[in-house]
């Protein structure tokens, strides 16, 4: 019974594969894009990805930013109880959309860690 039900359904191994080989592959055509970079460039990946970080958390930033400047100025404290609240739900939001943009970049950010080590890995001047 479990074998024909490993025949249908596939291993936990094969599910797993499944899923993760079309990142394994954006990774590896990554990392062969990258194999042409230079060091400096390779190492400049890092403050893009940090600066795309950025860019895709702005408008939400600003929206707590704007809502902790509210809480200052207000005196009275069921509004800021409210304010409060509003600014937790936004950071609910932005851990949302944080998770989205490094899932979009993990990728590019193996690649270049990967490309990092081969190039490690061969270098005589150590």
């Amino acid at each position: 019974m479990l074998k024909l039900f490993k025949k249908v359904f596939g291993t936990k191994y094969d599910r797993d594969v499944k899923a993760y080989q079309p990142i394994i592959d954006e990774i590896n055509d990554n990392f062969e894009n990258y194999q042409s970079l230079s060091n400096d460039d390779l190492r400049n990946k890092s403050i893009e990805f940090r600066a795309r970080i950025a860019e895709h958390l702005k408008g939400i930033d600003e929206d707590i930013d704007g809502l902790n400047k509210e809480v200052e100025a207000e005196t009275d404290m069921n509004a800021k109880e409210e304010l409060y609240k509003e600014i937790d739900e936004a950071k609910k939001e932005r851990d949302k959309h944080l998770e989205n943009i490094l899932k979009e970049i993990l990728p590019e950010a193996f690649a270049v860690v990967k490309e990092t080590c081969r190039r490690f890995s061969t270098n005589s001047e150590v």
